[in-house]
């Protein structure tokens, strides 16, 4: 198909998927002639997963480009590119980086306690962790950070749960577009559901509180 059709069948802009190429974000097309090139149904399948990762995740280009870089890279396993998604996907926040190594302990030890061996040490989110928790402790919210157990089984299960999804049948682009895509979408509606039940118990508990 022509440039101006997949930007039709994707709903990117025929200026944006220009950008996507020189960024390496999306490979050139079959090229035809000096002006025409033509595009696959890979190209479209790639455009829509930037599009959601760009209109619902809000991901920047940067990221982006560190996505299909791993995806490329064929000497890593299938657990070391989404270990690199996971990193490429950590959306920057206004969360300060925790000041000690209190916090840092902190967060250790409820990775520990959730029993999650195979995180890395370096891991990122280890460390947003531990600045999330100095938030917790410095603004002096009603959640005692030692008192994860309650939380842990539960996000265990639902990672176990995302992770049992993903087809190990499908070639690494096709595993590693349904790994970001529930990363960045069922993120959004997990965090729309909590909401959601937030409104409904907020109602049974305290609607007649004055």
């Amino acid at each position: 198909m022509r440039i101006s059709e997949l930007a039709d069948s994707t709903g990117v802009s025929v200026a944006t998927i220009k950008y996507y190429v020189r960024e390496g974000l999306l490979s050139p097309g079959r090229k035809l002639s000096e002006r025409l090139a033509d595009y696959d149904d890979q190209h479209a399948r790639r455009l829509r997963l930037l599009r959601v990762l760009r209109d619902v995740g809000a991901i920047p280009v940067g990221a982006l480009k560190a996505l299909v870089d791993a995806t490329q890279d064929r000497t890593a396993s299938v657990h070391d590119m989404f270990g690199k998604a996971c990193d490429a996907l950590r959306v920057e926040t206004s969360v300060p980086a925790a000041r000690g190594d209190h916090t840092r302990e902190l967060a250790d030890q409820i990775v520990a306690q959730a029993g999650w061996t195979e995180v890395r040490a370096d891991a990122p989110e280890r460390d947003h962790l531990a600045g999330i928790i100095e938030v917790i402790l410095d603004s002096g919210l009603p959640t005692d950070p030692e008192g994860a157990a309650t939380y842990l089984p539960l996000i265990d299960a639902i990672a176990a749960y995302e992770l049992d999804q993903i087809d190990d049948t499908q070639d690494r682009e096709a595993m590693m577009e349904q790994m970001v895509l529930g990363q960045v979408v069922l993120g959004e509606f997990l965090l729309c559901l909590r909401r959601l039940a937030h409104e409904h118990h907020s109602a049974l508990r305290f609607a007649e509180r004055r």
